[in-house]
């Protein structure tokens, strides 16, 4: 008798158990890569608001890109402003990468961080004549001529410049990645 009260508790104990799975998220053994016809020197287009104010603009994006290396769905962590976000879409939807690899070589889905810039239009035009690239490193230092820019709010500008300008170096703020919406590539 006590064993079969034994297993009536038993099953009883077990109809009303619950069960508590924890899906934690491990990160991808090797992260997306762009793929091989981007080209990390090229610069995006720019808005004519964006030339006639002479902005310097960084944007951060988290990007979720899927297992087969293309990305589904996007937010801005930073808007940019001047008229560029609809250009920021357009250079999101034509970026493919080499996918993540999970810990057992799969490719799996991962979400990334992703910077577009956009030089001051006075600037480059000053000093390189063209918007089409990002200006080469110094082949002696390796540092790029942006460096010599200063970040803005970080003290008086350097007059003697080809053309004075501070520099977006804003890094990517986290605070809203749950408050803004995400857009979809349909």
């Amino acid at each position: 008798m006590r064993v079969l009260v034994a297993v009536f508790m038993l099953v009883a104990i077990s109809a009303h158990a619950e069960v508590i799975e924890i899906h934690d998220y491990i990160p991808p053994k090797v992260l997306p890569k762009p793929a091989g016809h981007w080209n990390p020197r090229a610069l995006p287009p720019y808005s004519d608001e964006a030339i006639v104010r002479d902005a310097w603009v960084r944007v951060w994006l988290l990007l979720d890109v899927d297992a087969h290396g293309k990305v589904q769905r996007f937010k801005f962590l930073s808007h940019p402003g001047y008229d560029l976000e609809p250009i920021a879409a357009r250079e999101v939807w034509q970026l493919s990468f080499d996918p993540a690899l999970d810990h057992h070589d799969r490719p799996t889905e991962t979400l990334i961080l992703w910077r577009i810039e956009w030089p001051s239009y006075g600037w480059m035009m000053a000093r390189f004549g063209s918007i089409a690239v990002w200006p080469r490193a110094n082949w002696f230092t390796g540092l790029s001529p942006v460096m010599s820019v200063p970040c803005a709010g970080s003290g008086p500008m350097q007059l003697e410049s080809v053309h004075p300008t501070y520099r977006d170096c804003s890094q990517p703020d986290v605070s809203h990645v749950d408050t803004e919406p995400w857009i979809d590539r349909y």
